[in-house]
């Protein structure tokens, strides 16, 4: 893995071009980083990347509280479900009474609690949810179809790519988390293709490069992480073809 500035300097030098101390020390500098974050977002909407992998603990209040924001979450974040089931990977992880959580389309959890005869009651052991968008669109928040009335704790595993980096130089020393090679080449792609005729290297020559880097990155994943069947995590896999982000 390499921070921004390094990739930027990388790019540069190939460029035949003077690297730079920070990415914001020239206007060219910013471009070759927003082409960072292009390459970055490429890669990562192909392939479900261990290292964008996490878990969001939340705590369930006692007070029949039935909404809870995702604040490790953003727009680009989405709920890991298990290969064989696609239940989701959510959990009660109270201490000796975990169990399994389910989700449910919030249309389904707003047409029972619309319809329940009376007072929708809390539960000690809630375990129907459902996703929900924040208001501003920048991430989710876990919605419960019932309070709880103990104490709780709820673990989720999220897909959740790295954020934009700034191209303002407060970001010139943040690791770009993803694989450095395929990062290289599909911004070095970019900045070729952005400079037209100049290209010294033909364009399909280098393109072809970077979808085999990436496709690399990908099998190595793939077997480090023994994640042959993960096509099947997530039914957003079937929205996508593949390598067809690069």
């Amino acid at each position: 893995m390499a921070t921004q500035l390094e990739i930027v300097n990388k790019v540069l030098r190939r460029l035949r071009e003077s690297v730079v101390s920070s990415v914001a020390a020239s206007d060219y500098a910013a471009l070759i980083a927003t082409f960072v974050n292009d390459a970055k977002e490429d890669l990562e909407d192909v392939w479900f990347w261990t290292v964008n992998e996490t878990e969001i603990d939340t705590t369930i209040l006692a007070d029949g509280t039935r909404t809870y924001d995702l604040t490790a979450t953003t727009d680009r974040s989405f709920l890991v479900r298990n290969i064989n089931d696609q239940e989701p990977m959510a959990y009660d992880v109270t201490s000796n009474e975990q169990q399994q959580l389910y989700d449910m389309p919030l249309k389904e959890l707003r047409r029972w609690r619309n319809t329940y005869p009376g007072t929708v009651p809390t539960v000690e052991r809630p375990c129907y949810f459902s996703i929900v968008p924040d208001a501003d669109g920048r991430g989710y928040t876990l919605e419960l179809m019932q309070g709880s009335s103990t104490a709780r704790t709820w673990r989720t595993y999220w897909y959740a790519p790295q954020a934009e980096l700034a191209v303002d130089g407060t970001d010139d020393d943040t690791v770009v988390l993803l694989p450095e090679r395929p990062i290289y080449l599909q911004t070095l792609f970019y900045a070729m293709n952005e400079r037209g005729e100049e290209m010294g290297e033909p364009g399909s020559i280098l393109e072809r490069k970077a979808h085999a880097a990436a496709a690399a990155a990908m099998e190595l994943d793939m077997q480090v992480h023994k994640k042959s069947d993960e096509k099947d995590m997530t039914n957003l896999e079937y929205l996508r073809s593949d390598m067809a982000g690069l």
